[in-house]
């Protein structure tokens, strides 16, 4: 149950942090201007749903605080009886909900202004609080362990309260062999705050404290920071994008070695973590959290690998369409059509409910309510954090929705994304416990991801033109890009180089340097002459912040191979599919997301759900083939 609790905390804090920069880096390319266009009519959260205010926020964090201390009256006494573990684990429970809802609250009001201290040191405190949990609850799973399964099965048949502690005692159970003593859990434990030191060097080194460079771009100055260069690497003119890469590749350039050393010990202490808790590796130890066979990671990649022809066939057709034959890595971003159409929030909200019909009713009526509350922070405003996400995590409470909508394509799909999170977060909430209700990432991700691929499919139905109809296919086709197989990429990559920290290997920047480049020039077919490479852009990889994340983006991949599948059945009105999704979403976290994808019927160690993606790109090309031959 504890293993459960905290790794429910910590996911929920991840999948935050990872939905947000996952969507200004690659989703959300606009939010560069959010500083710059002050919204007309303001829509934000009600954070008054959590707390009236600040300081009944200060008053229920000192009461949690407090009552940490309790914890320790239960050690050394779990296997006495039914009743008293039931006891122990509802109070950890409580706690632990309590201490999460203080944790939404704080980053929530922190990100309305991230230039407010009194927020920043709000978070802080939200953080240390989980810290001191963690602490506080320590000793508990090696005690589970030492009263053992027979006794605890025992406990659960006889205490009706311990019904809704059963996943999580059992989870603790499933990780026996790679449970520790509780003195050395305690250490682990306390060491979780400097082990995480490289990941927080990282954000600040890249948020901060590196000096961007200013390019002009049409007769105006451009700070080609993360933002700058996720907006302008898009820009039609060829000349403009080469000069934003090379600035922008070239500042990461002169920080290759520090942050080779900063990346370096993050994976080394995966590495630690993975062998001290006796696992093969690091990459067993972080699919082994949530029960994932490891056939997943290599089927993906391994079929990522087979449909680089596909992929590679994009890229020309890219070329042809830009009227480019030597094409370059900086030529990946720019739109191939232009389509200038504004969506509205009013807009976003109409479309994705006309989307989203094949889900039904149910699903259709929480949108609604959503809509009509107030759970979103829509617009951008000065000091607003960027990007967007939802944290669900407030159980007795609802979702809230960030977003920076600028009324562009870009915000229409955002939208769809997160809203896609939210309603997972209300169905799971609404039919599961808090102890059973936190769903995994590698589920969450195909929650939000196949509300994208629904919604591109009703914009290409309904496409006013061949032009627009070529544009939805073309943003399809992305999609696939850069979720599919520049996820995969990036899955490799991570693999390759925790593998040879494993092996003892230095891993300096410009050895980080040579593995990504390697890779690069294999997705992009360079020596099949699909695509140059410029050695100068093997910096990406310090530009990617989910590399800190632990093995963390091959579920996007993975998530929309399944969205696909699942998206081809729910269109096509095939009997049971929409059930099989919507009951998925309701199991939250009560059973093994690989179990919940295959009752839902997608095997993700099969070759079955990355060749629909395949499949599906291989349909969209011969159409726009087709509708290009006609104009």
């Amino acid at each position: 149950m504890v293993r459960s609790l905290l790794t429910a905390v910590s996911a929920a804090a991840l999948l935050l942090g990872a939905t947000g920069a996952a969507a200004a880096q690659d989703t959300a390319a606009s939010v560069a201007t959010a500083q710059a266009e002050a919204p007309r009519e303001p829509i934000v959260w009600d954070l008054s749903d959590l707390y009236a205010d600040a300081e009944a926020w200060r008053r229920e964090y000192d009461a949690v605080s407090a009552e940490l201390a309790g914890i320790a009256a239960y050690q050394g006494r779990l296997g006495q009886n039914a009743r008293t573990l039931a006891d122990a684990m509802d109070l950890v429970s409580a706690l632990g909900k309590r201490s999460t809802q203080l944790f939404v609250y704080a980053t929530l009001r922190g990100d309305e202004d991230t230039r407010v201290q009194e927020n920043l040191a709000r978070r802080q405190l939200g953080n240390q609080l989980f810290a001191r949990l963690s602490e506080a609850t320590s000793w508990i799973n090696p005690e589970i362990l030492s009263v053992g399964e027979r006794r605890i099965e025992s406990f659960i048949r006889r205490e009706p309260r311990l019904g809704v502690h059963a996943v999580g005692l059992r989870e603790t159970l499933r990780f026996a062999e790679h449970t520790l003593t509780s003195e050395s859990e305690s250490v682990l434990a306390a060491a979780s705050l400097p082990l995480g030191g490289p990941q927080r060097i990282y954000t600040q080194m890249s948020g901060s404290d590196i000096e961007w460079p200013t390019i002009q771009i049409d007769g105006r100055d451009v700070r080609i920071d993360n933002q700058g260069y996720a907006l302008n690497r898009q820009n039609p003119d060829r000349e403009t994008r080469r000069r934003v890469f090379d600035a922008f590749y070239a500042t990461w350039a002169q920080y290759e070695s520090t942050l080779g050393e900063t990346l370096a010990s993050n994976t080394q202490a995966q590495v630690m973590n993975a062998q001290v808790r006796n696992y093969d590796s690091a990459r067993e130890a972080a699919l082994f959290a949530n029960a994932l066979p490891v056939a997943i990671y290599d089927q993906l990649v391994a079929q990522a690998h087979a449909g680089l022809p596909t992929l590679h066939r994009y890229f020309r057709l890219r070329g042809r369409m830009l009227g480019i034959q030597d094409l370059a890595y900086y030529d990946i971003y720019p739109d191939l059509l232009s389509y200038d159409a504004t969506y509205t929030l009013a807009d976003s909200e109409r479309i994705t409910l006309e989307a989203l019909t094949p889900f039904g009713e149910d699903y259709l009526a929480i949108l609604r309510q959503g809509f009509a509350a107030n759970w979103t922070h829509a617009y951008p405003q000065e000091g607003k954090q960027s990007g967007a996400y939802v944290f669900g995590a407030a159980y007795d409470v609802h979702p809230y929705v960030l977003l920076n909508h600028q009324d562009d394509f870009n915000s229409l799909s955002t939208f769809a994304h997160e809203w896609g999170h939210a309603v997972h977060s209300v169905l799971a909430n609404q039919t599961q416990p808090w102890e059973t209700a936190n769903y995994a990432t590698f589920v969450a991700e195909m929650a939000s991801t196949i509300n994208e691929v629904l919604l591109l499919r009703h914009l290409q139905a309904n496409a006013p033109s061949d032009d627009a109809r070529l544009y939805f296919l073309s943003q399809e086709l992305e999609l696939y890009r850069g979720t599919f197989f520049r996820q995969t990429m990036f899955g490799e990559f991570e693999a390759q180089i925790h593998a040879a920290a494993e092996a003892g290997e230095p891993l300096t920047g410009e050895r980080l340097s040579e593995m990504y480049l390697a890779l690069l020039r294999a997705y992009h077919g360079a020596d099949e002459g699909v695509m140059a490479i410029d050695e100068d852009y093997a910096l990406e990889w310090a530009y990617i912040p989910h590399f800190y994340y632990n093995f963390y983006v091959f579920q996007y991949a993975t998530s929309v191979a399944a969205s696909t599948m699942f998206a081809e059945r729910l269109i096509s009105g095939e009997a049971g599919a929409r059930e099989a999704v919507i009951d998925m979403l309701r199991k939250g976290g009560s059973e093994q997301p690989h179990d919940m994808f295959v009752a839902a019927g997608v095997d993700l160690t099969t070759p079955t759900p990355y060749q629909t993606v395949v499949t599906r790109m291989e349909a969209i090309m011969d159409e726009m083939d087709a509708l290009l031959s006609r104009r």
